[in-house]
């Protein structure tokens, strides 16, 4: 089957195509990838990542549109292409945190659920397409909480103890994440910037991360609770097929 992925970054794609490596344990048989990158509506194929091709079993476009406010409009702009290219599935990722939810919450810091909710509607309707199976996620507040919820990994390969650089910050590691931290970006810049390197949702920072983790962390995450926005996305990357790993 063919899958597309639309999100807003080059850390989320990354995110997206690591995911799709371990869990495929690095199989081209069984998942295929390409990353794109979108720029002045140009769609450039990445040389890195890339795994298999449109034989494999599952195959997955992931386009990084480079700005959270594309992500709806270049899914509605290229949903019904996808279609006739005969994409099965289509995802949206995007973050909760945006200057609509800011004015939403007339620029609270808080964690709305019930704003989220309402604004989550407002954008899946907008790309709501009959019986196409077009799928918009939220990550809560933001990607960088899924990060900071498996970031003991990268902490510990500097050499360095995660509880005690986590309670600097005034975070508890078993925390849900998705209420505790309304805007994560800044944190996980200051968790880096502790471990001797910077973030700036660059390729070779989310690499630096990425290359911590392993399917195992990955599953404990989407079985914990800690962080839903997570867990639904992983179950909906894999569609009706995301593996019951122990």
């Amino acid at each position: 089957m063919k899958y597309a992925v639309y999100v807003e970054g080059q850390s989320e794609m990354l995110f997206v195509a690591d995911v799709l490596q371990k869990y495929s344990n690095y199989d081209p048989a069984k998942v295929g990838f390409k990353c794109i990158n979108l720029t002045a509506d140009i769609y450039e194929a990445v040389s890195y990542p890339v795994q298999g091709d449109l034989n494999s079993d599952n195959y997955y476009q992931i386009v990084n549109v480079n700005n959270d406010n594309l992500v709806v409009s270049k899914l509605k702009k290229d949903i019904q292409g996808l279609v006739a290219n005969g994409f099965y599935t289509i995802l949206g990722l995007k973050d909760a945190y945006s200057e609509s939810y800011q004015k939403l919450v007339s620029n609270q810091a808080i964690v709305d659920r019930d704003m989220i909710e309402k604004l989550h509607s407002i954008q899946h309707n907008t790309i709501n397409a009959g019986d196409i199976d077009c799928r918009l996620h939220f990550a809560i507040m933001e990607y960088e909480t899924w990060m900071l919820a498996l970031i003991d990994n990268y902490i510990t390969s500097h050499h360095l103890d995660t509880a005690d650089i986590l309670s600097q910050f005034g975070l508890d590691i078993e925390c849900k994440l998705e209420d505790a931290v309304y805007h994560p970006f800044p944190l996980v810049q200051k968790i880096y910037q502790v471990c001797g390197e910077s973030y700036h949702k660059h390729g070779k920072e989310s690499l630096s991360y990425l290359s911590t983790l392993a399917v195992d962390d990955y599953e404990r995450l989407r079985k914990s609770g800690r962080c839903p926005s997570f867990s639904k996305f992983i179950d909906s990357l894999f569609g009706d097929a995301c593996p019951d790993l122990p």
